[in-house]
């Protein structure tokens, strides 16, 4: 059978920093390794404009598609144009929303959910369908039926990720030059593990693999590894060094296999502080850069995210990749009580750490949290494609035009060169002139609070007209 995988892009109305990263849909490319008796292809709409010709002329008989709560939109959008192009072919949708969320997807057009990392689900969906067989034995799925969807028992439960198979790269290799992280392009993702056991009352990722931590083999990552060509490499993993023997071991294997690239990982400051020499053995081999949710600056707002972390381990954290010469990426969220004073008390904190490399999100309620729960009444929007960590979907104590001003100025004043100048970052973004890279993305940064406010006035106009 012809198989087509999606990966959506997204409405225009949701702000995402499209020229600042860019990755690859790997959960794609490791479905298509699934399937290798299938003639398959993957279309990333990130990159291709004319989707609806693609799929007019690859004439697929299933098309599969993934993605998060504010790809939604779009998601249903490809799939009732499936249907209307051919009411025959098979429609499946995968991926984080769907995990969270599946009724979201609960229409007519749609014929298979799988939440979760279910690989063998999806391949015998389309052993199921050729064979014109009922979808009602396969584990693990949300099928729908009219008002509510009917699931399908989970006999065997997720327990690592050693079920994927090696991921079909070769299926993007028009698209691999332009998948890029800030100054690194062309840049790779690989996953050594998913799920984080923490419970930050904001965080979906343990709600996804129902607390889990899943880890792929040390082998396995590295055949993966020794197979991509190019030099940059993005771990997408949620808790990188959560289990420090599993990255002490790929350590090892990578160092005696003389593989050289450039890593790029996530990881909470607690693994970091209590284990600061597999910072050093990873800087041995590559490592130059790492996520780290430091949420705050103030104890007080961590203890509310529940992180169970303080500004003491963060700033101990931040300390230990300095002495290794790898750049902390610092992840802020953005609280809608947040006044003047707030934010330059964010700046001030990143200086005084010597923070270059950022990420500044909204406080964001994500359906399927804890945080989500608690809060879904007070919510001003239910429009997925606001929940983009851009857009305050809680009332701001400021105006929100002058909250969206200081948010943009925030990020205006981050990426100076000047700073850059002053702290130095290991990930120089002066070498070759990678600055210049970056600008394009940085001035759509710096105009996304207006953007922001732009579509929040739309949203409430829409909705006054509405009622």
């Amino acid at each position: 059978m012809k198989v087509l995988l999606v990966y959506p892009d997204t409405d225009r109305i949701s702000i995402i920093p499209k020229k600042l990263i860019n990755i690859e849909p790997l959960g794609l490319e490791y479905l298509a390794g699934a399937i290798p008796e299938h003639e398959v292809e993957i279309l990333d709409m990130k990159m291709e404009n004319f989707w609806e010709r693609k799929i007019e002329e690859f004439q697929p008989d299933v098309v599969g598609i993934t993605g998060t709560i504010i790809h939604t939109h779009r998601m249903l959008e490809v799939l009732r144009k499936v249907k209307e192009l051919n009411q025959k072919t098979l429609t499946v949708v995968g991926g984080t929303h769907a995990t969270l969320m599946p009724e979201d997807f609960n229409h007519p057009f749609v014929d298979v959910i799988i939440p979760g990392h279910r690989v063998s689900s999806f391949k015998q969906s389309l052993q199921n369908f050729e064979k014109k067989k009922s979808f009602e034995d396969i584990e693990g799925l949300a099928l729908t039926n009219g008002d509510k969807l009917n699931f399908t028992p989970v006999k065997n439960p997720v327990t690592d990720l050693d079920h994927l198979p090696l991921p079909r790269r070769d299926l993007t290799e028009k698209y691999r030059k332009r998948y890029f992280h800030l100054v690194w392009r062309p840049t790779a993702l690989i996953v050594t593990s998913a799920g984080c056991p923490y419970q930050c009352n904001f965080c979906p990722c343990p709600v996804l693999t129902q607390r889990r931590f899943l880890k792929r083999s040390p082998e396995l990552v590295l055949e993966e590894l020794s197979q991509i060509k190019e030099e940059y490499i993005y771990a997408g993993d949620d808790n990188f060094f959560f289990d420090y023997q599993h990255a002490l071991r790929i350590y090892e294997m990578i160092k005696e296999a003389g593989i050289k690239k450039q890593y790029y990982i996530l990881s909470r400051v607690d693994e970091i502080n209590r284990h600061p020499d597999i910072v050093e053995k990873w800087a041995e081999i590559g490592l130059k850069k790492v996520f780290l949710g430091l949420e705050s600056f103030k104890d007080e707002e961590l203890k509310s995210l529940n992180k169970r972390c303080t500004v003491e381990k963060n700033n101990q954290a931040i300390e230990i990749l300095h002495r290794n010469k790898v750049d902390p990426l610092g992840a802020f969220i953005i609280q809608p009580y947040y006044k003047k004073t707030d934010f330059e008390a964010v700046l001030k904190y990143m200086d005084e750490m010597k923070i270059f490399y950022h990420e500044f999100t909204i406080l964001t309620p994500l359906p399927g949290t804890e945080f989500y729960d608690e809060v879904k009444s007070k919510l001003m929007f239910a429009d997925n494609r606001l929940f983009d960590l851009a857009h305050s979907l809680l009332p701001t104590e400021l105006p929100s035009k002058e909250f969206y001003r200081l948010y943009s100025r925030l990020y205006r004043k981050a990426q100076s060169p000047l700073r850059a100048l002053k702290i130095r970052p290991t990930v120089s973004p002066f070498t070759r002139m990678r600055f210049l890279r970056l600008l394009p993305g940085l001035f759509s940064l710096f105009y996304s609070g207006r953007k922001a406010y732009r579509n929040l006035l739309r949203s409430k106009n829409s909705a006054a007209n509405s009622t």
